[in-house]
């Protein structure tokens, strides 16, 4: 396996955990009461978006060869765009501006999936090149 496949792969594996982690430990989203939140889907959802992202980390450990890399590239991309659009558009968070899934979980989750676009776009780039 070459050195950039590893370096990428363990950066899907963290991001895919820290994605998966977030709205229930650092960036948690609100407690449920009463009434369950939007907040509460929105985690949920996240959680399986985030161990998605993991396991397609773990397969590029597995798979080597560029077809397969660039194929995995495409499913963290689709991922990450859920990632993105589950807080902001698809789910949403509590319309409460001062909740701390507003101000906390929402924010970190858009950074997550944007470094996660990154990574696998500038990964697929490189692979784009070099076949």
């Amino acid at each position: 396996m070459k050195k950039s496949n590893l370096v990428f792969a363990v950066i899907f594996v963290l991001l895919g955990a820290l994605v998966t982690a977030a709205p229930y430990s650092f960036a948690h989203v609100c407690e449920i009461g009463e009434k369950i939140m939007k907040c509460h889907w929105t985690a949920r959802v996240e959680l399986f978006l985030g161990l998605s992202i993991v396991l397609l980390g773990l397969l590029k450990l597995l798979l080597s060869d560029a077809k397969y890399q660039l194929g995995l590239n495409f499913g963290l991309l689709i991922n990450a765009l859920g990632v993105l659009l589950t807080p902001t558009v698809l789910i949403g968070v509590c319309g409460m501006k001062k909740m701390h899934c507003h101000v906390v979980t929402k924010p970190t989750l858009i950074i997550f999936a944007i470094l996660i676009l990154v990574s696998a776009l500038a990964q697929s780039v490189s692979l784009w090149k070099k076949r």
